[in-house]
């Protein structure tokens, strides 16, 4: 048995003399390293930051100090001692702290209002700014200022400020069409697909006249425009000339193999879509793109820009001119066209032709020639399904263009030389010295006449009740219709008064004396006299007031732009015509002129502005 102790374990109490693992000395060494750097940054980073701090300590304590001063002086005395305090303090200043003082206080007094506040109160105010400070400067102030610049909003109240406007009408029309459709185009496309239906339904359409006037077989298919009864191609076989049909066959691809009963037949490539395609300037691999809808939001600002482009082409004369030779057989004498672009022109070959302008003006398409005259078609009034015409044969036919067909006639005397009417009234002049006057309800059976001119009564223009009439007498006479009674005589020609145009509130006179006057209508003061604006006889003249422009024709064979409100030539048109100009018109964006040369130019000056047809 033994006693004492229990016997221990070999190894324990045993002192280990072995070297100690060099693998555990080395992390040791490396987490001793790791811990003392990171204690010297967090030692360098506090000795950085306590200036920091104990500056914006300081700051935060001059800020209160500031602050209960300021609070103290408000209180206590006037903003005039406050300002001469301030003053006084910073005279005694260094010059360095006081260059600091400025700077901090021009922090304080730049605020940047249009980036702080919501972006529709910014649109809102930049509407006061001049159009062309918020392109020129606001626009590159910061990317806020920008975003606030381009609202839609903005532009379409500057757009309207200018006294500009957009044909809704036409712009539904135009946003409806596939991508690379102009409205023109659209318009000839309807009408063929129509005229195809027409065929193909009952083999034959008829169109007769009034039993009154000889019976005129044709095709008559009306193309509905939006909010109007507009019809875009009326053809009528019996009437044409060889020259409308081969100028038809080519624009509007008809068959040239047709037969009395059928009127006009359409080529087998329009039943095709790729022929349809090709009309329209494409090919079967643009099917995507052409049948692509328009976007139907109007970019004001863009359009905004378009129409300034196009007054800066009107100051700078930069256009483009199409001419079409031998439009008709004859002497083209008047004329007139639309914002659905349809013209009408008569000449001295006794007839009425409808043409379709392009939307490019670089083609005109005729549609339909009217026959209800034994002489010169001397002048002419179209206005939404109604034509009026006048001749040297002393009548004045009223045309019905749904069907054209003659609905009225009236007879004259003499041969009639000028003619206007509106919803209310018809007038007309005549070489016999007279005025007439229809009230068109009732079916032109109420008339009375206007005397006093002493010489044939070369033009008349209505506005309202109020008439108008130019005369070789050198008078221009103001009447109102209701009284039937002359208002005012204006006398300052020294010939005969060949042309006028009024809007209501101007008289725009050309004369024999190659002389343009512009009177107030109200009071028959002359306001402005354009001597020598041309070298022969002022044939024909036009003012729109909005664009404060003037357009003059003559028999010198130029037409002339002017500014209405200085009488300043702005440009002269060359080469637009080779014989005396007799009738023009403008709208925005073109001049439409025909000339005793038998021809009709267009001068256009939106040829790179695919809008500006859209523009009021």
């Amino acid at each position: 048995m033994r006693t004492g102790k229990a016997s221990e374990s070999p190894d324990e109490g045993i002192d280990d003399c072995s070297p100690p693992s060099t693998h555990s000395s080395h992390h040791r060494h490396q987490r001793r390293n790791q811990q003392y750097q990171q204690q010297r940054r967090h030692a360098a980073t506090d000795m950085l930051h306590q200036p920091a701090q104990k500056e914006e300590e300081d700051d935060n304590n001059d800020i209160s100090l500031a602050e209960s001063l300021a609070f103290t002086l408000k209180a206590s005395v006037s903003a005039e001692t406050c300002t001469h305090l301030a003053v006084q303090l910073l005279s005694h200043v260094p010059p360095d702290m006081l260059k600091a003082a400025i700077q901090r206080l021009d922090l304080l007094l730049r605020r940047d209002f249009i980036g702080m506040l919501p972006l529709e109160i910014s649109t809102r105010i930049l509407e006061f700014v001049p159009t062309m400070d918020i392109v020129r400067n606001a626009m590159l102030v910061s990317r806020k200022w920008h975003a606030a610049t381009i609202q839609p909003c903005l532009w379409r109240k500057i757009f309207h400020r200018q006294g500009w406007g957009i044909d809704k009408e036409r712009w539904t029309l135009y946003c409806s069409l596939p991508s690379g459709l102009t409205p023109t185009r659209a318009l000839l496309d309807g009408s063929m697909m129509q005229v195809s239906k027409a065929i193909s339904g009952s083999g034959s359409t008829v169109a007769e006249s009034s039993n009154r006037f000889p019976t005129t077989t044709g095709l008559a298919v009306p193309v509905e425009i939006p909010g109007s009864r507009i019809p875009a191609a009326v053809i009528r076989q019996t009437m044409l000339t060889d020259e409308d049909r081969s100028l038809l066959q080519e624009s509007l691809m008809l068959d040239t193999r047709t037969s009395p009963r059928q009127g006009l037949t359409l080529s087998p490539c329009l039943q095709n879509q790729r022929s349809r395609m090709a009309f329209h300037g494409g090919s079967s691999s643009d099917k995507k793109q052409i049948t692509r809808p328009r976007a139907t939001n109007i970019n004001w600002r863009k359009m905004y820009g378009e129409y300034h482009q196009l007054l800066d082409n009107w100051r700078g004369g930069r256009c483009r001119v199409d001419r079409w030779e031998s439009a008709h057989a004859e002497s083209i004498y008047t004329l007139q066209f639309d914002k659905h672009n349809r013209l009408f022109t008569g000449s001295r070959d006794c007839t009425v032709k409808l043409w379709h302008l392009s939307e490019t003006g670089s083609q005109i398409t005729p549609l339909a020639t009217l026959r209800g005259h034994t002489g010169s078609v001397l002048t002419l009034q179209a206005d939404g399904n109604t034509l009026v015409s006048g001749s040297s044969d002393g009548r004045v036919c009223v045309w019905d263009t749904d069907t054209y067909t003659i609905a009225y006639r009236l007879e004259h005397p003499d041969s009639v030389l000028s003619l206007r009417f509106n919803s209310t009234w018809l007038a007309t002049a005549c070489k016999d010295r007279v005025v007439r006057v229809w009230r068109r309800s009732g079916g032109y059976s109420d008339t009375f006449e206007l005397r006093g001119h002493t010489v044939a009564i070369n033009a008349v223009h209505l506005h309202g009740n109020t008439l108008v009439s130019a005369s070789g007498d050198r008078t221009i006479k103001v009447w109102n219709l209701v009284t039937r009674s002359c208002v005012m005589t204006l006398e300052d020609h020294a010939r005969g008064v060949a042309c006028l145009d009024f809007d209501g509130s101007v008289i725009v006179s050309g004369s024999s004396d190659r002389s343009i006057r512009v009177w107030d209508a109200a009071t028959g003061v002359c306001q402005r006299v354009i001597p020598n604006a041309h070298s022969d006889l002022v044939r024909t003249v036009m003012v729109n007031r909005r664009m404060d422009i003037l357009v003059s024709g003559s028999y010198d064979e130029s037409i002339k732009i002017w500014s209405l409100s200085t009488g300043a030539l702005i440009h002269k048109i060359k080469n637009v015509h080779t014989s005396r100009v007799f009738k023009l018109m403008f709208d925005r964006s073109r001049i439409v002129s025909c000339s005793h040369d038998r021809s009709v130019s267009i001068i256009d000056f939106a040829t790179e502005l695919p809008h500006a047809r859209l523009l009021l």
